[in-house]
């Protein structure tokens, strides 16, 4: 069993009204290796813009995969072991394993979360 994701929400954030902070730290089984978020880490969840939230809401089930991809993309992991293009993808494809893990019965939503990443994402990596 995976262990508990608990969070303070961020009131003090003056930056960005949505965030929250990891109160203990979260390992995961990678195809790279176990990777750790720890605690103190700030995410968003998923970034969705508002108008999708329908659709693609930026809290629920998927928290436990989000918070991995934001690590993975503000600390740009293995990038210098595998390069750009490659770190990224390892990560936007860490995503999708993860998402199906905690919502295997939602495969087109976790494939178009995957797809936004894998679109759009490049932006967040290289800034």
């Amino acid at each position: 069993m995976n262990q508990p994701i608990i969070v303070r929400y961020k009131e003090e954030d003056r930056l960005k009204s949505d965030r929250w902070e990891l109160v203990y730290s979260v390992t995961y089984q990678t195809k790279a290796g176990k990777v750790t978020v720890p605690r103190g880490y700030t995410t968003d969840f998923a970034s969705v813009p508002m108008i999708l939230w329908g659709f693609f809401p930026p809290i629920g089930r998927h928290n436990r995969a989000t918070i991995l991809h934001d690590w993975w993309y503000d600390n740009r992991l293995f990038q210098k072991e595998l390069g750009m293009k490659e770190a990224r993808r390892l990560a936007d494809q860490e995503l999708y394993e993860q998402l199906k893990l905690v919502e295997p019965n939602k495969p087109i939503r976790n494939y178009c979360m995957y797809l936004a990443c894998r679109l759009f994402g490049r932006s967040w990596w290289i800034n």
